[in-house]
């Protein structure tokens, strides 16, 4: 190739490029991370930038470091998308915020069907809401009791102890009056001071949290974790619907999909990092009282009108063909 037609060649890539560039959608979206700018969630979707590209758009990622600011910013129409945990997102589309409902998928295998289950397209209008759109979840670990002393390892010893409740979390306060223990008020802000400083004795929390939050303050020489699973915790993506082509939740879901392992490899990293001097083992009596406690709840918030009943149902379907002997899959949820 002469030096004018390498030259010539170089003005046509960068013609091309500024056409294509000029022609990519600005979408703003405000990502609740803890960390801010450099912190795991914005660190996790620094490749959907280029892959939006060959999507048309230019994704500007905005981090917040309050949850309830990035929440109130996307209501008020200043995101075209947030990012946000299944609390908040579930007033947006209520399908989306039952996925993490109490003892609604108990292991790994059951969420990889429930993510797989997002992306059937048959499935896409349960997760619109009037304008908006969930076009994402993605699972951030088994929520898990952190206690300030260990000795907190039954139903029994939770009465009278306090307990946070995250951002108003419905479940969380139906699981504090059920098992007697005093409500606390938290939020994403808030609610690892008020642990690591002896305010909360009962934190429910993922495993990414005892060193994002530094939760190891808290749980010092006495507390611990209870080895009882909740719930998966889910963050979700959603967006203005009327904002964005029509595919683009289908196309999020799967790309949503695909990262699945960079996830879990993610959260497996996380409770790998916990000392095993924390885990607390529970009995089988423990183990019993808190699935009923789980089971109570959901279908209490189903009358409520907070769970989702398609949502539940489709859960109930996935766990029981996984576990089948389980004595509730002879009752539908």
């Amino acid at each position: 190739m002469t030096l004018r037609r390498f030259l010539l060649s170089l003005v046509l890539v960068s013609v091309s490029f500024s056409v294509n560039s000029a022609a990519l959608e600005t979408k703003k979206f405000c990502m609740y991370d803890p960390v801010g700018k450099n912190g795991p969630a914005i660190t996790f979707f620094s490749d959907l930038k280029a892959k939006a590209i060959t999507w048309g758009l230019d994704i500007e990622l905005n981090a917040y470091t309050d949850e309830k600011v990035a929440a109130n910013d996307f209501k008020a129409g200043l995101c075209d998308g947030t990012f946000l945990t299944a609390i908040l997102g579930g007033p947006f589309v209520p399908f989306g915020g039952t996925l993490d409902a109490i003892g609604g998928i108990t292991n790994a295998e059951q969420l990889g069907i429930v993510l797989k289950t997002l992306t059937n397209p048959k499935v896409g209008d349960l997760l619109i809401n009037g304008n908006y759109e969930m076009v994402g979840a993605l699972p951030v670990g088994s929520v898990y009791l952190f206690v300030k002393d260990r000795n907190t390892n039954s139903v029994e010893k939770f009465s009278g102890k306090k307990i946070s409740i995250l951002n108003e979390d419905p479940q969380a306060l139906k699981f504090a009056n059920m098992v007697g223990a005093s409500p606390v008020g938290t939020s994403l802000t808030t609610f690892s001071g008020q642990f690591n400083n002896g305010n909360i004795d009962i934190l429910p929390m993922v495993a990414l949290g005892y060193n994002v939050f530094e939760l190891y303050h808290g749980l010092g020489e006495n507390g611990g974790i209870i080895d009882e699973k909740l719930f998966y915790g889910m963050m979700q993506l959603i967006i203005h619907r009327d904002r964005f082509d029509s595919d683009f939740g289908q196309r999020m879901r799967e790309y949503i999909l695909n990262r699945i392992p960079d996830i879990n490899k993610m959260v497996e990293d996380a409770e790998a990092e916990i000392p095993a001097k924390y885990w607390i083992k529970t009995d089988a009596k423990t183990k019993l009282e808190i699935t009923k406690f789980k089971r109570d709840i959901r279908l209490a918030l189903k009358a409520e009108g907070v769970h989702h009943p398609v949502a539940l149902k489709m859960l109930w379907k996935i766990r029981c063909a996984n576990e089948p002997s389980n004595a509730e899959c002879g009752t539908p949820e």
